[in-house]
């Protein structure tokens, strides 16, 4: 399963605007299916991004799944560079142009320059 980038920013959401700290096995995010959802929540826990209880393999250490909660400081650092549609937009442009992937560090990196561009001339 490919990495989808709007999915992972759609998450990230989900889980800011979530009001309580009980954990959510799969967040209602419209155009998405469970796997694809469960498959992502996986990838958010492994990059540090959100808050999770991880539901190991019987016979190995292998994570399944996991139970999210909430964001990392490194999740809200990030959504916050880009929840900004403006900042989401540009990144969207150049993820496009250079194939539809990017490593996720430059994704970072660009959000990164982007949210700054924002506030230079404040």
């Amino acid at each position: 399963m490919k990495r989808d980038l709007e999915l992972i920013r759609k998450l990230l959401i989900f889980f800011e605007e979530k009001e309580s700290p009980q954990q959510v096995e799969v967040p209602p995010i419209e155009g998405y299916d469970e796997l694809a959802i469960k498959y992502h929540l996986v990838l958010l826990h492994d990059a540090g991004l959100l808050r999770c209880e991880p539901v190991r393999s019987s016979t190995s250490d292998r994570v399944i799944y996991v139970l999210p909660f909430d964001l990392t400081w490194e999740g809200h650092e990030f959504l916050a560079k880009v929840k900004n549609e403006g900042v989401w937009k540009k990144i969207r442009v150049v993820v496009a142009a250079k194939g539809g992937s990017l490593a996720f560090s430059v994704v970072n990196q660009l959000a990164t320059r982007f949210a700054l561009d924002m506030v230079k001339d404040i």
